[in-house]
């Protein structure tokens, strides 16, 4: 991909988990665009999958970062919505993506895209926060067979 200035830019595949316990994670992706924490080098253009917590356990959406400047005092009101408990100190300067849900997937326990399965393919210990999955080919490859590919 190629950016305005025509310098190659390689966009990254992201494991991102959400804890459901403190945020309506399904309610806010299921709008077309929503805003989540940046907790990594991520850039706009990245792709990620979001993994819910306990009780799905599970990839539930792919979605792609359109704006990674982002802070919290911009866009706190437009999510105050989903949470499910007052945010203690929230921190203004707290960075934040703009997403794009590309693909929402069946919620299912048996399902290819659930805790185990990603651990038989590849997923080194507990997902408690994000993971480039370029450093983790075997993961990436069954991920994208799993959804489709790019």
């Amino acid at each position: 991909m190629n950016n305005l200035s025509g310098e190659e830019k390689f966009v990254n595949h992201w494991l991102y988990p959400a804890n459901t316990k403190f945020y309506d994670v399904i309610g806010a992706f299921s709008n077309d665009e929503t805003y989540w924490p940046r907790n990594s080098n991520v850039q706009a253009g990245d792709t990620l999958f979001i993994y819910l917590a306990v009780p799905y356990k599970q990839i539930a959406f792919k979605c792609e970062v359109i704006r990674a400047d982002l802070t919290g005092d911009k866009i706190l009101k437009e999510v105050s919505t989903y949470f499910k408990q007052e945010p203690k100190d929230p921190d203004p300067l707290k960075a934040f993506l703009k997403v794009k849900t590309l693909s929402r997937y069946e919620l299912d326990p048996k399902g290819s895209l659930t805790l185990s399965y990603l651990k038989d393919h590849g997923l080194k210990g507990m997902l408690m926060g994000p993971r480039k999955l370029e450093n983790a080919p075997d993961l990436m490859r069954y991920i994208m067979d799993q959804t489709g590919g790019l």
